[in-house]
C-alpha cells in the first residue's frame, strides 16, 4: 500500500505523440499565399534593378530588402508552424500540414543561397542583366523560392473534393506565383518582356536570321511554360472561371513592368493578356479540358497559346509606331507552333490508351 505522503504522477497530455500530420489550414494557405507575393514583388523589383542599373554595385539595396522582407515572413511562418505543431506533440518531421514539409527545406535552401549571394557579390562583383539568371547563387535562391511558394498547391494537391474559388484559390494564386517565377528566369526568351524587339526597323543580312531565331524564342518557350503550368493544374481540377484571366494578366504586368525602360510603349501587352485569359477562361466551361474528356483537352490546348500570341501581336502593331515586321509567314506560322507544343503538352499528361497485347 502507498504511503500518504506519497504522489501518483499522471502523464503529461502535451507530452503525448500525436500520429500523422497536423489537418489542413486555410489560414496559413493564406498567409503562405501573402508572405510568397511580398518576395515575388521584391524579386522583380530586383529584377528590374539588375536589368536598369548599369552599376549596381551593393548587395544593401531597397530592392533586396524588399526581397529578403518577404523571404523572412515565409521564414517566420514557416518556423512559427513548425515550432507551434512540434509543441502540440507532432514529429519533427511531420510537424507541417501535408505538403508544406517542402516549403521548409525550401527555406533552409533559400537561406543558404541567401548567404551565399552576399559572399558572391563580395568576391565576383554584381552580375548585370543575363548574368543575375544564371548565377549559381541565384539559381539557389530560386530552387528554396520554388519549394516554399508551391506548398499551397502540394496542399492542395493533398486534399479531394476542391472546386470554385473559395476551395481553390490558394492552389490557383500559387500557380501564379510559380509561373510567374518560371517567367522570371526565362525573362531572356519572353515576348511580354522584349515586346520591343519585334517594333523595330526589320534587320537586314545576317542579323535577319539572328533576329528571327531569337523572336522564335520568345513565343515558343513562354508557349511550352504556359500551357505546361494550366495542364498541370487541368490534371487535377477545373480552373474557376476568372482563374486564367488573373493568371495571364498578373504575370504580364509584372513582366512588362519589370522592362519597362525597354517597352514603355507597349502597356497594351497587359490588356491582350487579359483577353487572352478572358477567351482562356471561356474556353475552359466551353470544352471541360480534361483527361476524361482527351479530345477537348488537346484542342484546348492547341487554341489557348495560338490566340495569347496573335492577341500579343496585335497589341504591338496597335502600339508600335512601325508595326510588326514580320511577314505573315512568321506571325501566323510561329503562333501555330506554339500551339503544336500545347498538343503535344497535351499527349504527355493524357498518352494515347496501350491496347492489349
Amino acid at each position: 500500500m502507498a504511503s500518504a505522503n506519497s504522489r501518483v504522477i499522471l502523464p503529461s497530455s502535451t507530452s503525448k505523440r500525436l500520429e500523422g500530420y497536423p489537418a489542413d489550414s486555410r489560414w496559413l494557405d493564406t498567409l503562405s499565399i501573402i508572405t510568397s507575393s511580398l518576395f515575388l514583388l521584391g524579386l522583380f523589383l530586383d529584377g528590374w534593378a539588375h536589368n536598369s542599373i548599369p552599376k549596381l554595385e551593393s548587395f544593401f539595396t531597397p530592392w533586396h530588402a524588399v526581397l529578403y522582407s518577404g523571404f523572412f515572413s515565409v521564414a517566420i511562418l514557416m518556423g512559427v508552424t513548425q515550432y507551434r505543431n512540434v509543441g502540440k506533440g507532432y514529429a519533427w518531421s511531420k510537424a507541417m500540414p501535408r505538403g508544406y514539409g517542402l516549403s521548409l527545406l525550401g527555406i533552409v535552401i533559400f537561406f543558404i543561397g541567401g548567404a551565399g549571394d552576399m559572399v558572391w557579390h563580395t568576391v565576383f562583383g554584381i552580375e548585370q542583366n543575363l548574368e543575375a539568371l544564371f548565377s549559381p547563387t541565384h539559381l539557389l535562391l530560386a530552387t528554396g523560392a520554388f519549394l516554399f511558394i508551391s506548398g499551397p498547391l502540394r496542399s492542395a494537391w493533398q486534399r479531394s473534393g476542391l472546386k470554385g474559388w473559395r476551395d481553390l484559390y490558394p492552389a490557383v494564386l500559387s500557380l501564379l506565383l510559380l509561373f510567374t517565377l518560371f517567367t522570371f528566369f526565362t525573362q531572356y526568351a519572353s515576348l511580354t518582356a522584349n515586346a520591343s524587339l519585334l517594333n523595330m526597323p526589320e534587320p537586314t543580312g545576317g542579323m535577319r536570321y539572328y533576329t528571327d531565331a531569337t523572336t522564335i524564342a520568345y513565343i515558343l518557350i513562354p508557349a511550352a511554360l504556359m500551357m505546361g503550368s494550366l495542364l498541370f493544374f487541368l490534371r487535377r481540377w477545373q480552373l474557376p472561371f476568372g482563374a486564367a484571366t488573373v493568371i495571364f494578366t498578373v504575370n504580364a504586368l509584372l513582366m512588362f513592368l519589370m522592362r519597362i525602360d525597354f517597352n514603355n510603349r507597349f502597356g497594351l501587352i497587359v490588356v491582350a493578356a487579359a483577353l487572352a485569359g478572358l477567351m482562356t477562361d471561356i474556353l475552359i466551361v466551353r470544352l471541360q479540358p480534361s483527361p476524361q474528356h482527351p479530345n477537348s483537352l488537346r484542342l484546348f490546348s492547341f487554341v489557348v497559346p495560338v490566340v495569347y500570341f496573335l492577341l500579343i501581336f496585335a497589341s504591338i502593331v496597335i502600339s508600335g509606331p512601325r508595326g510588326l515586321w514580320w511577314e505573315i509567314h512568321m506571325w501566323l506560322g510561329v503562333p501555330f507552333v506554339a500551339g503544336v507544343i500545347g498538343i503535344g503538352l497535351s499527349f504527355l499528361l493524357v498518352p494515347p490508351p496501350i491496347p492489349q497485347e
